[in-house]
């Protein structure tokens, strides 16, 4: 086989695992105790994205100066190694200074959380006067079940036993829409 054959697919392997990092996505590293809330790290560690870049760059610049150029086959392999090398570099650069800092100053709004969590309603709670005013809702999160006050989006009456859909929590209320609803507008 020729090192032109080994450079190509060093690449075409560089550009599939790309694109499964960035389809797929990659895992974060697990906090240990000793960490920080939240903190992350950069380090020089074998990630499919590393491995990505490394392949990708070497394999171009080792198939260019191999197939236009009359570089020696080491030199062709020390000058692809270095680019592999400079690419790592430069992917865990743009990580640490672009990324993670976007990551890290992502503020969850906890009201929207359970948005999309489908629910049941068990009973409607009501007023004085005999009207409903509000519903309590069971979900299940966690393998357990929770029970929550609810009101409703549109203001239409729900029955024990419908589903709904958790759009939002705030002060301590579900406000849910019928399934029958958001099954329209899948």
């Amino acid at each position: 086989m020729q090192t032109i054959h080994v450079f190509l697919a060093l690449f075409l392997a560089g550009l599939v695992l790309g694109v499964g990092a960035m389809l797929f996505g990659v895992e974060r590293r697990r906090a240990t105790p000793g960490d920080a809330a939240g903190a992350a790290t950069v380090g020089a560690r074998l990630t499919v994205p590393n491995v990505a870049a490394f392949a990708a760059a070497s394999g171009a610049v080792g198939y260019l100066l191999d197939r236009y150029t009359t570089v020696g086959t080491l030199w062709v392999f020390v000058f692809a190694a270095a680019a592999g090398g400079v690419a790592i570099v430069g992917a865990s650069l743009l990580v640490a200074r672009w990324a993670l800092p976007a990551v890290a100053a992502e503020v969850i709004d906890e009201r929207y959380i359970l948005q999309g969590h489908p629910a049941r309603v068990t009973r409607v709670v009501t007023d004085a006067a005999g009207a409903p005013s509000a519903y309590e809702i069971a979900y299940e999160e966690g393998g357990a079940t929770h029970l929550v006050r609810a009101h409703s989006l549109e203001g239409t009456e729900l029955t024990p036993g419908s589903e709904v859909v958790i759009e939002r929590v705030e002060n301590g209320a579900a406000y849910v829409e019928a399934w029958a609803v958001v099954e329209r507008r899948l």
